[in-house]
């Protein structure tokens, strides 16, 4: 299958201007177009979907979902991790690599801040705070988050369980959702058809769901109240939860705000009940 990509920018001399408008957005967003209807692309070029129809039977697809077909199957094979690697690794020497992995993650936690309005933020906390059962899900790269955020909410708030999306064991829990429980969903690209699954199926049952991922066109955005966008690049080949952790964090940290008395009671029973259990090292004080 050739290069969607590459078709464009081989037809685009020989297209009308209107046409030509339409492959410079396509080309520089991408990633985005690959979940894109084509409404949304047109309302971002600002044009009608009859020119991007015309631009498809121009550059030989039976139509856009013909194209975007494609172009999915391209950005799946980008973001393979061997892909990834190679292209990253091919500009980057070893002597430059801590340094550029610092400027790099940086960068993100910058990117993440700006993506991520406040007021968001905010409502995301005020979710958690209201949620009867919080489920946190993810798969492989996105599973150390949802660990992270299970066992800090669940210490807290003592209604959080980490469901894996990789089994089939979360359609026990999703059934019995209602309206007063909250999916939390960490995915990034290539996305985990089963995640999709799992959130579209607690959609149903009329459950909040928010999902933290690499972009705001990712496919868990259709099935979400509210989406954080965390950039998830690395100088190799796997996604980097630094920025994910960085969200994660703050609404850990948040919610310690809002419900200070209630979650200070619940840090007492159970430190005292670790201490009857002498979980913790005992430092030996020298006589």
């Amino acid at each position: 299958m050739k290069n969607p990509l590459e078709v464009l920018k081989e037809s685009a001399g020989s297209l009308p201007r209107s046409q030509k408008l339409v492959v410079d957005y396509m080309i520089d967003h991408y990633s985005e177009v690959g979940f894109m209807t084509v409404g949304q692309l047109s309302n971002n070029v600002g044009t009608s979907t009859t020119t991007v129809m015309r631009l498809m039977s121009n550059i030989g697809y039976s139509g856009y979902s013909a194209f975007q077909k494609s172009l999915q199957a391209h950005l799946k094979e980008e973001a393979a991790p061997q892909i990834r690697l190679e292209k990253n690794l091919k500009n980057l020497s070893h002597n430059e690599s801590w340094l550029h992995h610092y400027e790099l993650q940086m960068e993100q936690i910058q990117k993440a801040n700006q993506l991520n309005v406040e007021t968001n933020l905010n409502k995301a906390v005020k979710l958690i705070c209201s949620a009867s059962q919080i489920y946190c899900t993810s798969v492989r790269s996105g599973l150390p988050v949802a660990q992270y955020l299970t066992h800090n909410l669940n210490r807290m708030l003592g209604n959080t369980k980490l469901t894996l999306a990789d089994s089939s064991d979360w359609v026990d829990d999703v059934i019995s959702f209602t309206e007063n429980d909250l999916l939390i969903v960490v995915s990034y690209a290539r996305y985990g058809e089963r995640l999709l699954h799992y959130a579209e199926q607690a959609k149903k049952k009329g459950a909040s769901v928010l999902a933290i991922t690499d972009k705001f066109s990712s496919p868990l955005s259709a099935y979400a109240d509210l989406v954080f966008a965390c950039p998830a690049d690395s100088i190799a080949s796997h996604n980097s939860i630094v920025s994910s952790i960085f969200i994660v964090d703050y609404l850990i940290g948040s919610l310690s705000l809002e419900k200070t008395e209630y979650i200070s009671k619940r840090l007492k029973e159970v430190d005292s009940i670790l201490t009857q259990m002498n979980y913790h090292v005992q430092k030996k004080i020298d006589k």
